[in-house]
């Protein structure tokens, strides 16, 4: 046994509850080496992974998403990828962390190593490392927002399990904001992640407030509006136009793979969120 393995309580039988499960412990470890590289002195962790390790989020997420907070700060990619490789070599992992091309403010890196490698590491079964072909690859996706609009407050938290790390995150109102503002603003026709209308419907469920500085702040940046609205109304009326064109079809698909089947929501429609938006509560 190894100290992988013996984070397994038991192993999932299926095989999405199981890469979901992997991706995860993966996703600490690149956040343990990017701790080491003295990375959250200068970025925040926020999104859905941020949530869901934070939080208590109850479903799983394939990325992690940061923002500047040090807008002096000049990335290094080869030491903080040099630090993230060294933290998966220490498990006995060969992880490589590579940039991936720019889309504006965002910069990115994948952090990718051996599927069956991995899971044998973790100790699956023969039975479930025999699914997978010997080429699979694990591939976690890193966003650096380097133009984060002002309004956002932090918080400073120490994860004890299954690593020890530290890490700077927005706070839940800040959250919440750019959770909104993403569900808004994807440029994709009537598109819209399933993914961030269930968080959405998380935070509302656990009574968060939002950040409503740092969420106009946000529209503002994506377009979604060129000035502050009026007052709390029209701001309310911005968001619940975008429900109304959201094909939700197409939003439960993009959930499924990241929601135990328990879980999958049913009453999605343009009413239901309108509701939600209208219970918002700023500060």
């Amino acid at each position: 046994m190894n100290i992988l393995s013996s984070l397994m309580e038991e192993y999932p039988s299926d095989y999405v509850d199981a890469m979901n499960t992997v991706n995860q412990y993966c996703q600490e470890i690149t956040l343990c080496g990017l701790w080491r590289a003295g990375f959250f002195g200068h970025m925040a962790f926020q999104g859905g992974t941020a949530l869901r390790i934070f939080h208590g989020l109850d479903r799983f997420s394939e990325d992690l998403d940061f923002c500047s907070v040090d807008r002096g700060y000049v990335l290094d990619p080869e030491s903080m990828g040099s630090y993230v490789e060294n933290e998966f070599r220490s498990l006995g992992l060969e992880f490589e962390m590579a940039p991936r091309r720019s889309r504006g403010d965002i910069r990115g890196g994948t952090v990718s190593g051996n599927t069956r490698d991995t899971l044998e590491r973790f100790g699956f079964p023969e039975d479930m490392l025999d699914l997978i072909r010997p080429d699979t690859r694990i591939r976690i996706k890193i966003d650096l927002d380097t133009e984060t609009p002002d309004g956002y407050r932090t918080e400073h938290r120490f994860r004890t399990h299954p690593f020890n790390y530290g890490i700077t995150l927005l706070d839940i109102p800040s959250l919440f904001a750019a959770k909104i503002s993403a569900a808004v603003s994807r440029r994709w026709e009537n598109r819209v992640k399933g993914r961030d209308l269930y968080d959405l419907d998380w935070y509302v469920r656990e009574g968060a407030r939002v950040n409503k500085v740092y969420l106009i702040n946000n529209l503002i940046r994506q377009g979604v509006v060129s000035e502050p609205p009026a007052d709390d109304g029209e701001l309310r009326e911005i968001l619940c136009r975008r429900f109304d064109c959201v094909d939700y079809d197409k939003a439960y698909e993009d959930l499924y793979p990241f929601v135990h089947r328990s879980r999958l929501p049913k009453d999605w429609d343009a009413d239901y969120f309108r509701s939600l938006v209208n219970g918002l509560v700023f500060e």
